[in-house]
């Protein structure tokens, strides 16, 4: 009797063996079938972001702008965008970028064929690059002033000099005289095609700009404008 009950109760439990490894399989199924999920998402986030970088999203903004000397002529400028990934989560910033690079390209001298380009060189620890605000002749050569974040409330204005075929920072002195701003202070994804000086003048003088972008000067530091 004994050894028939010791029978009966192997085959009662023979089931639940196989249902327990049954359940162990499914469980590896399903944990491979995630895995495959998982990797087949981050797949396709990785070809959509060379998708929108492929087509342009990330791409430059150019645009022609009137820009008016301190002698009083007026030149017309090629400006450039260069983006790059980053600039912040999806809510505060759409278009998942942010500025890389400025180019300001133009004729020098002023009427000939011959064009030069600027380009903005120094980044901030946001790794947002200089700000150009003004550019201008002095001395018969080109001159570029910018602006560049070195903490959260300052921020430091700089000087280029084109010369002998290359630009060259030129150290600037504590305090200097102050300059109106003569470049288009808008930069954004969504530049128009060309900025006159009439457009440039009412957008600069929108309340939502920084004085210290306004002008440059007369302190070669500022915090809080």
């Amino acid at each position: 009797m004994r050894k028939n009950k010791g029978i009966i109760r192997n085959n009662r439990t023979a089931p639940l063996f196989m249902e327990i490894g049954i359940m162990k399989k499914e469980n590896r199924i399903f944990r491979n079938k995630s895995s495959i999920v998982i990797i087949a998402l981050l797949v396709f986030i990785a070809m959509a972001v060379i998708s929108i970088n492929a087509c342009g999203f990330l791409a430059s903004a150019s645009w022609k702008e009137e820009v008016q000397l301190s002698d009083g002529r007026i030149i017309v400028v090629k400006r450039r965008i260069i983006r790059e990934g980053g600039g912040g989560e999806l809510a505060s910033n759409p278009t998942l970028s942010k500025p890389k690079e400025y180019r300001i390209n133009f004729a020098y001298p002023v009427d000939s064929e011959t064009r030069i380009e600027w380009r903005s060189t120094k980044i901030d620890e946001g790794r947002y690059p200089e700000i150009p605000l003004i550019l201008d002749l002095e001395a018969g050569q080109p001159i570029v002033y910018t602006i560049l974040s070195i903490s959260i409330a300052c921020e430091v204005y700089n000087k280029y000099v084109y010369r002998n075929g290359v630009w060259i920072e030129e150290a600037l002195p504590e305090h200097f005289e102050m300059r109106a701003t003569n470049l288009f202070l808008k930069l954004s994804t969504d530049m128009p095609w060309f900025v006159n000086l009439e457009t440039k003048r009412k957008e600069n003088e929108d309340l939502g700009y920084r004085q210290s972008i306004k002008q440059v000067g007369p302190n070669r530091k500022v915090c809080g404008l």
